[in-house]
Order: C-alpha cells, then structure tokens, then sequence
C-alpha cells in the first residue's frame, strides 16, 4: 500500500511540466515551436523518473521534431556532435559483419545508436532563444527539487516502516537497511521497492541540475535558493544512499559553483586557492578511509577480464552485441563471471539473455570491447564535441555537466544504460542548441 502510495506521488515530478504546459500561451503562427519545446522539457524531466516514461517522451520528442520540420522548414547545418553520434551508429553497423549474435546487436543499434542519432539530430535544425532556454532549464531544475523532496519523504516513510530513527540510519557504511539496499528506501516512489532504484543513475539529473541552477541564479538573478537547496539536499541523499560517486560529484559541484557564483575575478583566484589546499590536506589525511570505502572486487575483476579481452581482439571487439560474460570468459580462457557464477565452455554467446548487461564499468573499455578500437576512439570523439562546444560557448553548467558525467564513464559505461544515455543525449543537445553569445547579448531574459 505505501509503495503504491509513494508511485502515485512520484508523478508529482512531472508538476512543473504541467504548469509550464498550463501557462503557455499558444498561438497559431508558432505553435509547433512551442509544441517541441515542451516536448523537450517533459523528455528532460523524465529522465528523474523511470525509464519507460523516458522511452514514451522520447516518442512525443520525435514526432514534436518531425511537425517542426514540416512546418518551420528549418536550414540544416551539421554539427560535429550530430556527425560523430552518425558515425558511432554506422560503426556499430559494420560490426555487426564478425558479430556473434545478430539479434542483440539489432537490438543495440535500436535502442543505443538510433538514440543517440535521433536527438543529435535536433542540433542539425534547431537554435533556441534565451527565454526559451531559460524556462527548458528552470523546470528542470524546479522537477530536481521535487525529486528530492520525494527522496526523503520516502526516507522518513520508510524509517517508520522499519522501525529506525532517522538518526540512527547508516551513513558513510556499506550496511543493509532493512535486509535491503539502503537506496531502495529513497526511491521507492519510482516504481516501488522493486522499481528503478540504481543510485548512480537516479541521483546524476540531481548533480547536472546543480550547476544549470547556479547559471540561472547568476544569469537572470532569480532563483538563486535553488542551488543551495539541490546541493544540500543532494549531500543528504549522497550519504543516506551510500554512494561512493555522489560523494565526489557535491564536492566538485561545490568547489565550481562557488567560485563560479563570485562576482570577483580576484575573490575567484582566491577561493580556488583555498579549496586546493583544503582538498590536498584533507584528502592526504583521509586518504586510508577512502581507499577501503571505495575498494570493489568485483569491479576490479571486470576491468580485468575486460583488458584481457582487448589484448586478444584490439581491432574488431566482440561486434555489436555480442559482448558478454560468455564471449569475454570463452576468448581469455575462464570460466568464472563475477556475480554470475561458472560459465561453461558449451555456452554460446547468443545464450546470454537480452538486456542482460554485465559490462565492464568504463564507458571507453566497454566501447573497446564491444566493436574495436575505432568504437573506443568514436565514443572519445563524443565527449571531445561537446568539450569543444562549451568552451566556445563559455557555457559553465555544460562544462561541470561534461566533467561529472567523465568521472561517471570512468566508473560505469553510461551510453549502455537507458537513463545514462538519454541524460547524456539531451543536455548536450542542450549544450549545442543554446543561444550564442550574440543572442544572448540581444534578448533579455523573463
């Protein structure tokens, strides 16, 4: 009963969305403008919430973009993010040709490299002006609150439940709450404790609206408590889920938007200064205590065998989905998957069961594996794009976001995983359809 409870709750994080929806003044001349950009906004929102709400947006997204087309007959310009997504799609193609099982692989250039194609897309045939980026980025970041708000009312819910005080609730510990997870508790809201409960992955929207919201506040001189609520509440969430990477991910948030925040160039030198020294002192003092809570055997392992596998097949990889337990374990000579268990030398590789994952935990190693070097040096290539894109742009949020979400594909492949991927899709389409300088000089704000 609470988790149904708590499900029906969490469609509150689409609130923003409705008003937004609500407000909107349509009119005949540019509706279909407005009409993708809330089809936008609700698809960025729906990355806070489960993955087939994101998979639904994605579809009104398209079919948004396609009557804008229609109707606006738009320039086409290439970009080179659009470029590169095309060429990781066409690689993963050519693989296909040594692949070991078709199906997956189909299945793979469907659900990942159309994807990626299909939103890069938007960036060929749309520019939007500043108030338009400004609201697609508040109600973003108005839906983060709300899912931090759900967050913790979970946690205090779920406290009662299972007859912890709050204050007892285990932090900085890799412990069981419950006989479970402690994430599971916080994001119960998200299909329940059965439902979408990955901490990475639910709490990463969270971090990139932290500097998006530290933009607003310096650029329109509004909503400047957001960040600090996100940021705070974010920590909280951090430490009740246990979570090695949101640790990293508040400290690099509140180092940059700090010093972004100061309005002096001299107070900026200075408090870069100080944070260098306080994170040397406190990181060589800590140094042991992090070392242990960040230890994973099986991590390890998985980084392991995947290099193995690289040196034996550098050029071709696996090809497009056939890389898994049994294809890694049969080419390195084991029988043994962590988390798995024994991997017979009869299996074949189209044996192992779709969606089932099991990769190495670096996005690039992944990539090297799965299709060759070529697939490695691609998916570089997608990240080096939207670098190069928030340098000429001066866009500070789009840099932390490409910072965090770096750190986040040296610990886990996230172009693998649905919420990683279209996180990763929609900003930095975002990144790439912003106003330029010029526009953002010439029209005011709201």
């Amino acid at each position: 009963m609470i988790d149904t409870i708590l499900t029906i709750l969490g469609t509150l994080i689409f609130l923003p969305w409705v008003m937004q929806l609500i407000s909107t003044p349509w009119q005949k001349t540019t509706w279909h403008r407005q009409l993708l950009l809330v089809a936008l906004t609700f698809e960025l929102i729906a990355v806070l919430h489960v993955p087939l709400v994101m998979y639904i947006g994605l579809g009104i997204l398209l079919l948004s973009f396609c009557i804008y087309l229609i109707k606006e007959r738009p320039k086409l310009r290439f970009t080179p993010f659009f470029v590169t997504a095309l060429l990781y799609l066409v690689w993963y193609a050519v693989s296909l040709l040594w692949s070991a099982d078709l199906h997956k692989g189909v299945l793979f250039l469907s659900d990942n490299g159309l994807v990626l194609v299909s939103i890069s897309a938007i960036t060929c045939f749309v520019q939007l002006k500043k108030d338009e980026y400004i609201q697609i980025l508040q109600q973003f970041c108005y839906a983060a609150c709300v899912f931090v708000v759900l967050c913790l009312l979970s946690w205090v819910i779920s406290s009662y439940e299972i007859h912890i005080a709050l204050w007892d609730w285990p932090v900085l510990e890799k412990t069981l709450v419950g006989r479970t997870q402690s994430y599971t508790w916080l994001f119960r809201f998200l299909g329940g404790i059965d439902g979408y409960i990955h901490p990475s992955y639910n709490l990463l929207p969270v971090f990139i609206a932290m500097p998006i919201a530290a933009w607003l506040k310096k650029e329109t001189n509004k909503y400047r408590f957001v960040w600090y609520f996100l940021w705070i509440n974010g920590l909280l969430l951090t430490l009740l889920a246990q979570s090695r990477m949101g640790i990293i991910y508040t400290a690099i948030i509140f180092v940059c938007n700090t010093i972004y925040v100061l309005s002096s160039h001299k107070m900026k030198i200075f408090a870069a200064s100080g944070f260098l020294i306080i994170g040397v002192i406190f990181g060589v003092l800590s140094k042991n205590f992090w070392e242990d809570y960040g230890a994973d055997q099986t991590r390890n392992l998985l980084q392991q065998y995947t290099l193995r596998y690289i040196h034996a097949k550098p050029l071709t990889g696996a090809g497009a989905g056939a890389l898994n337990p049994i294809e890694i374990c049969h080419t390195i000579h084991e029988d043994f998957w962590p988390r798995v268990g024994y991997i017979s030398p009869e299996m074949r590789v189209a044996d192992w069961k779709p969606k089932t994952r099991m990769l190495p935990h670096n996005q690039w190693m992944a990539d090297w594996a799965h299709a060759g070097i070529i697939a490695a040096l691609i998916a570089l290539a997608l990240y080096v794009c939207i670098a190069m894109q928030c340098n000429a742009m001066k866009n500070y949020w789009g840099g932390v976001f490409l910072l965090i979400f770096t750190i986040f594909s040296l610990l886990e492949p996230p172009l693998y995983i649905g919420k990683g991927l279209y996180v990763f899709c929609l900003l930095s389409s975002l990144i790439y359809i912003a106003p330029n300088k010029e526009i953002l000089s010439k029209i005011e704000g709201p």
